[in-house]
This record gives structure tokens, C-alpha cells and sequence, in this order.
């Protein structure tokens, strides 16, 4: 046997966190990037009973309570509280309503240890429901003093009784990939995409103002939505230049011509380097000809 490594901790980085879209199926959003981790504490509660006879302990039972969560981050930006707090952002003000019905989702929560050796144990919770961030603020001295906020929330098990999971470098023995990609570590789901497309392949007479809107049957990783590996280009293989667009669900993604088309042929490529967010990706290129 192998002997077990020991190394202890040195910092704290990488907070990811994805909401869950659909309680009942316990399924996830967009896994997203949280702001800067100064510190955090995950304290469970446990409670302990103990039954005595013979003057003694005789047997004692533990059940695992309240879970606390608490965290320290550099900022907490509008986008995320909104995320976090179930807050209204208005996407053209970038002003965020604070409403007192306002339900705050339950929120996967991931991050990164590292440890003395280099090597590196990471972690997600589930279930986290997180509260009303507290302000309190001073005015600015003689001397720089950075204040930053301070979130709190309580973590509870999925319906499977996980409530945190996590993986160590030196447990197996290599380097932990892709943990923080995929709630829980694991992708569960081991589909490829699949993608419909407007134009469909072969159509004729497009209209040369109209945006291409490609959609997928799962929620795709934002990173991989990107002009490398969404492109649209003439029949001769000169380049169309494009924007990219997609809704808050990361399923559709509109291609935006940056000038009206000219009549003739084109091809839109949707390449295999487009993953789905439980990291799948595509099995092969998806090629749309069409014509304006």
C-alpha cells in the first residue's frame, strides 16, 4: 500500500459556483468564475446523542446539521449578487434592484486548495443558499485600508445525501484534471451536443440581413463559444467577419454578419471544440452551406 501524503494547506484560490436550474432534478446552469477568495470557512454541525446504561456510554449516534458557509472575496460585482441573491439586473443601466421577494437559488460552490508540496485538493458543495450581504463601510484615512465583503450561507445535501465532494492530488497519486469543470468533479452527463441550425444546410435564399442562430440541445461552456470555433466564411474560404451572441442559458448562440451579405454561397462552421458544460464535446464539425 501506497503511504498517504501529508501536506497542509497553504492558500485558498479559484471560486466557481453554477446555479441550480431545476430543483427537482437537482441539474445545473453555467459553471462561472466568482470573484478573487481571500478566505472561507465550511463549519458543519454535527449532533451528537449518546445513550448511557451500566453507568456508562453505550452507544452514541451523530447526524450532520446546519452547514455554514462563509467567505471573503476582493469584490462581490452586481453580476454575481444577482447570481447569488436572486436580484434583478438590468442588463442596459447595470443597475441591480434589491426586492424583498426577490428568492435567492441554490448555488453549487467549487474551489481550489493548495498545499505545501505544490500539489493542490479541491472541493464542491452542492447546495449552498446564500444570504443578504451585510455593508460596512468607513471613509477612506490617511492610510489605504482595503474593505471588502464578507458572504454568508448555509449548505445542505442533495437528494443523494452528498453535500460536499472532493478530490486531492496526492490521494490519486497524478495531477486532479478538470475537477472545477463539472459540479461535483464528474460529469454525469457523457452525451455529446448536438446542434440545430437556421439556415438549415442547403437552404437558398437567405436573406443577407439575417443573423444565423445556432441551437443546441444542452448548455455549452461559454469559453468554447468563441470565433475559433464558431465561424462563418465565403465559399472560397475567405473569412465573414462575425459577432457571437448567446442567451443567459448558453443553449443558442446567434451569429451577427457585421455587414449585410452579398448575394452567392456561404459555409457556417460549428467546430468539435464546442463543449458542453459537463465538458463533452461535440463529436465532430458541424458544416451549414447555404446561399444568399
Amino acid at each position: 500500500m501506497d503511504p498517504i501524503v501529508n501536506s497542509a494547506t497553504t492558500g485558498v484560490k479559484k471560486l466557481v459556483y453554477a446555479i441550480m436550474t431545476n430543483e427537482v432534478l437537482e441539474t445545473y446552469g453555467v459553471i462561472k468564475s466568482a470573484p478573487p477568495l481571500m478566505n472561507i470557512k465550511v463549519a458543519p454541525k454535527v449532533d451528537v446523542a449518546n445513550l448511557y446504561a451500566d453507568n456508562q456510554v453505550a452507544e452514541t449516534a451523530t447526524v450532520v446539521g446546519d452547514i455554514a458557509v462563509d467567505y471573503e472575496v476582493q469584490d462581490m460585482p452586481l453580476e454575481v449578487q444577482a447570481d447569488f441573491l436572486g436580484h434583478a439586473l438590468d442588463a442596459t443601466t447595470g443597475a441591480l434592484t434589491y426586492n424583498v421577494n426577490d428568492n435567492a437559488p441554490y448555488v453549487a460552490l467549487g474551489y481550489q486548495r493548495t498545499k505545501g508540496n505544490g500539489k493542490n485538493r479541491y472541493v464542491w458543495l452542492y447546495k449552498v443558499k446564500f444570504q443578504e450581504i451585510d455593508e460596512e463601510l468607513k471613509t477612506k484615512e490617511d492610510k489605504v485600508t482595503f474593505q471588502t465583503p464578507k458572504v454568508s450561507g448555509l449548505a445542505i445535501a442533495n437528494k443523494n445525501g452528498d453535500w460536499k465532494k472532493a478530490a486531492d492530488d496526492d490521494t490519486k497519486g497524478t495531477p486532479v484534471v478538470g475537477f472545477l469543470d463539472v459540479v461535483g468533479g464528474v460529469a454525469s452527463d457523457t452525451v455529446a451536443p448536438t446542434v440545430t441550425t437556421l439556415p438549415i444546410d442547403a437552404a437558398t435564399g437567405v436573406l443577407g440581413t439575417a443573423d444565423l442562430v445556432i441551437t443546441f440541445d444542452k448548455a455549452i461552456k461559454s469559453e468554447t463559444i468563441i470565433p475559433a470555433n464558431i465561424f462563418l466564411m465565403n465559399a472560397d474560404g475567405t473569412a465573414v467577419a462575425t459577432s457571437l451572441s448567446t442567451n443567459t442559458e448558453n443553449l443558442v448562440v446567434t451569429v451577427h454578419p457585421t455587414t449585410t451579405l452579398s448575394s452567392g454561397a456561404y459555409i457556417l462552421v460549428i467546430t468539435a471544440n464546442i463543449k458542453a458544460t459537463s465538458g463533452v464535446p461535440m463529436t465532430n464539425n458541424s458544416v451549414v452551406n447555404f446561399t444568399v
